[in-house]
């Protein structure tokens, strides 16, 4: 062997790579037959299952968008579909089910009730179906159906249970979406209610405050203002008018100071006539024709005396006027009390406009909020009765079967080509592992590679293999392919 050659022999070449295979071919083979043989038989022994599926699909509702606004329909697929799911998938329902249908008679005798149900939940798939086909996202923006499936043994009752679970998918929406929309509807009701009582009490409350400050409030603070400008100058006229009165009544009352203090002539002649009389009386007798004349003339004096003492025509004017004049000014004093009155009222009413114009604001603000509530409410109330009117008649978003369920005709496991290729490949890999397990923990010596490797240096010489009989043909030509392909001569190999 030459110096060349000796690295080449450091590895396990392929050629004795597949030496190795080929000695230990029925290692692989066995395995391989063994695998095929038992993935078969689970495949022919295996229970069949088929599937019956149908689509559903969230329909838009059959009505103006403006009108009624819809739900979302991922929302709804995310969360109608899951409660519904849920709905079914309860125990209650399940045994209905499996009741009715009929269903896993065999394990019923072989695991417990609750095992069974977990059975029955397996075999039920609810799966979301997106715009593009595929699986819809997390957040369901792009659902828009879902495919509904039942598996079990049976076909005709796989299409059974899958059209029962469709009626109820249906039956179960159609509920939801009409409870959802009726408790919503007598929600916004009871709101509409509460907010109209509302608006009834802050009215209340407002004409109470209007009528407390009445004349003070803001439309009425500057009417007031100008009759108390009218009411003020009212009172001056009628104090400049008493104020006359007063002076013209001191003027007469002076007049007739004047007209009873000035002398009367009938007094002058019944003093003159009864000092005559005391000068007679005191010369002559009672009986003396003087005397008795005398006498008679006081008396005479004194009856013109008494006649001049009763009023005369112009004082008896002069006190008719002081009279009216007294009248009129207690008139007016009275009349300036209520004007006085009035003002000192306004006034008040005007110190209690801020107050009043305070409270007004805040009711009618008040008033505002709510009525602006009662309007939206009063139309997402209506908006919602027509909606629950539109579930009712099944005019809103529902399901629709796209896809009926239908007999499957092929079960969808077991696959038996795939089942038997499976074991054949497993049994293939077992094989060759078994040999690379072998082969390592054995630790034969495999060609001049090997014993370079133990020896830490090439063989002096190689022995061939005698005889044609010894190797396969196969494993001759398979040789020197290999040997041309390293293009160089066989160093294993020689002409004897």
């Amino acid at each position: 062997m030459t110096d060349e050659q000796a690295p080449n022999l450091s590895v396990i070449s392929p050629l004795e790579i597949f030496a190795i295979f080929f000695r230990r071919r029925w290692w692989i083979v066995v395995p391989a037959v063994i695998g095929t043989v038992a993935a078969l038989a689970a495949a022919l022994l295996m229970t069949p299952a088929y599937r019956s599926q149908a689509t559903l699909l969230i329909d838009a509702p059959e009505i103006p968008t403006g009108f009624a606004p819809p739900v979302q329909s991922a929302n709804y697929a995310n969360e109608s579909v899951a409660k519904i799911r849920e709905q079914i998938m309860s125990r209650s329902s399940l045994t209905r089910l499996i009741r009715e249908a009929g269903l896993y008679k065999r394990e019923q005798n072989e695991m417990s009730f609750e095992d069974l149900l977990g059975v029955m939940r397996n075999s039920i798939a609810v799966d979301l179906v997106s715009a593009n086909g595929r699986q819809p996202s997390g957040n369901g923006n792009d659902t828009i159906a879902f495919d509904l499936s039942f598996t079990y043994s049976d076909p005709v009752a796989a299409h059974k249970v899958a059209e029962r679970l469709v009626a109820m998918f249906l039956t179960e929406d159609k509920r939801l979406r009409t409870e959802k929309a009726v408790s919503t509807a007598s929600f916004l009701t009871r709101r509409v209610d509460d907010l109209r009582a509302q608006m009834v009490e802050l009215e209340g409350k407002r004409r109470e405050v209007e009528s407390r400050y009445a004349g003070a409030l803001p439309d009425q603070v500057a009417l007031s203002a100008q009759s108390g400008s009218s009411l003020r100058a009212e009172v001056s006229r009628l104090d400049a008018e008493t104020q006359g009165l007063m002076q013209q009544n001191g003027l007469l009352a002076a007049r007739s100071e004047e007209i009873a203090s000035a002398p009367k002539p009938e007094f002058e002649a019944l003093r003159t006539a009864e000092d005559r009389l005391a000068q007679l009386s005191a010369t002559y007798s009672d009986t003396y024709p003087d005397v008795v004349a005398a006498r008679a003339a006081v008396s005479r004096q004194r009856q013109a005396a008494l006649s001049s003492m009763r009023p005369s025509p112009g004082s008896g004017v002069v006190a008719s006027e002081m009279a009216a004049a007294r009248s009129r000014i207690s008139s007016l004093a009275a009349r300036r009390g209520e004007l006085v009155g009035s003002i000192s009222q306004m006034d008040r009413m005007t110190a209690m406009a801020p107050q009043a114009t305070y409270e007004l604001n805040n009711l009618e603000r008040d008033y505002d909020n709510l009525k602006r509530q009662y309007q939206d409410v009063r139309d997402k109330q209506m908006e919602a009765q027509v909606t629950a009117n539109l579930q009712a008649e099944n005019k809103g978003e529902r399901f629709s079967v796209v896809n009926a369920a239908s007999i499957p005709g092929d079960p969808i496991r077991p696959k038996r080509l795939q089942m038997v290729a499976g074991g054949l490949f497993g049994g293939l890999a077992l094989g060759f592992a078994l040999v690379v397990v072998w082969e390592v923990l054995a630790g034969p010596i495999h060609g001049v590679g090997a014993v370079t490797r133990l020896m830490n240096a090439p063989p002096l010489a190689v022995v061939p293999v005698l005889g044609s009989g010894s190797t396969s043909p196969l494993f001759e030509r398979i040789s020197r392919l290999l040997q041309k392909r390293r293009g160089r001569p066989n160093s294993r190999r020689a002409e004897a």
